[in-house]
């Protein structure tokens, strides 16, 4: 791996190189050749006249100031993994995004800190924004359109809903022995229906993440149900007081599966997936373990961290790779590219696999042997986009 020095003048804005070879292409623009450089210098990878990757990381404008206050320890540990693996990050909001440059903020590793810079249109763009409401706000759009007219790749595009995700996964017969019975539910007509079939189902917010807005309704006659939550349950002797729940935000219900136990607790598999030569492949998987009457096993609402060497043994890791390979292809089909994603797996009484869910902003993992690994596959991403051999 080839490496240079160049050089910014905050000043001018403009970016420099003094090393013989130049002109090197920098992102949608050049790397200025220079007798002297400035004070501001970077080391980064030269290739085939390219130097970088130059990646942009775009995030709510409110994540900025909390960034440069250094409470974003994650996203400052993304863009401190770029500079060393010989890339650039710039980082802005979606309103920092123009025709030809973009406004935001440098990491300057010599002095462990962000200044306000400005750089060409990066090789491609890390979407971190954090709310579907500002993804779907103007400003967003906006640089999504500019972004994509230059052929920036944007990773990733957007949220995904898990109606949506269950519909692009359905479109292939090959992923149905994985996918449980799922659909919109409106009315208490609706519930009553999915309860007369299943007895007991999950509700889930369309658009819900980490556990929020999960019920589990389980039916005790006719008319009566428990509806079970993070922290609670309440019995209910109509399904009709339910119908306020379910109208109030888009709702799916989502049966249920035989799964396995470790030590009498049901766990599933949080996969973390990236793109890397033309297919997605696993990076890491933890387990999370449920609690004996708990509704959901995420952390945040009391699930436990399992280490998966206690399950690896009943897991069928090749099937679960074609598994994410197929998901991740048909994701890519409805959404444009997809560069990671995680997924939340359940294992059936007989080992068989079920999606339950996909997310297109993968979680941070409380196991660092999967972070490492989740920045080394970003980097490889990155420079993969950027025609670079990662």
């Amino acid at each position: 791996m080839a490496m240079l020095t160049i050089g910014y003048r905050p000043d001018t804005g403009e970016w420099v190189c003094n090393s013989p070879g130049g002109p090197y292409r920098f992102g949608s623009g050049w790397v200025a050749p220079a007798a002297v450089l400035p004070d501001l210098v970077f080391p980064v990878r030269e290739q085939d006249g390219r130097v970088g990757p130059l990646v942009g990381v775009l995030v709510s404008a409110s994540s900025l100031s909390a960034l440069l206050a250094g409470k974003k320890p994650w996203l400052e540990t993304v863009i401190r993994s770029i500079h060393k693996a010989g890339g650039i990050s710039v980082v802005s909001a979606a309103a920092g995004i123009g025709e030809k440059t973009v406004s935001g903020y440098l990491f300057v590793p010599t002095l462990h800190r962000f200044i306000e810079a400005a750089a060409p249109l990066p090789d491609v763009v890390y979407n971190r924004v954090k709310s579907r409401e500002e993804e779907e706000s103007e400003p967003f759009q906006t640089a999504a359109a500019q972004l994509s007219a230059h052929g920036v790749p944007l990773v990733n595009r957007s949220f995904f809903r898990k109606s949506d995700v269950y519909d692009a996964l359905r479109s292939d017969r090959r992923l149905w022995p994985h996918l449980l019975p799922t659909a919109p539910v409106q009315t208490a007509t609706d519930l009553r229906a999915w309860l007369r079939q299943y007895s007991c189902i999950y509700l889930k917010r369309d658009d819900g993440a980490r556990g929020m807005g999960l019920f589990r309704l389980t039916a005790l006659s006719e008319t009566e149900a428990i509806c079970e939550y993070p922290g609670g349950q309440k019995r209910f002797c109509s399904l009709d007081a339910l119908a306020s729940l379910i109208q109030s935000g888009r709702y799916i219900a989502q049966a249920l599966a035989e799964t396995d136990e470790w030590n009498g607790r049901r766990y599933d598999l949080r996969v973390l997936a990236h793109w890397h030569n033309g297919r997605h492949t696993i990076t890491g998987i933890g387990v999370r373990s449920a609690d004996v009457e708990s509704v959901t096993t995420h952390v945040f609402h009391g699930g436990t961290i399992l280490p998966y060497k206690e399950v690896k043994e009943r897991i069928d890791e090749a099937a679960l790779e074609r598994l994410i390979a197929l998901s991740g292809a048909r994701l890519g089909e409805r959404f444009g590219f997809v560069g990671e994603f995680s997924a939340d797996i359940g294992v059936g009484s007989e080992q068989q696999l079920y999606i339950y869910e996909i997310n297109a902003k993968p979680m941070v993992f409380d196991e660092p042997e999967i972070e490492a690994r989740r920045l080394e596959r970003l980097n490889q991403l990155f420079a993969e986009l950027a025609h670079r051999t990662p």
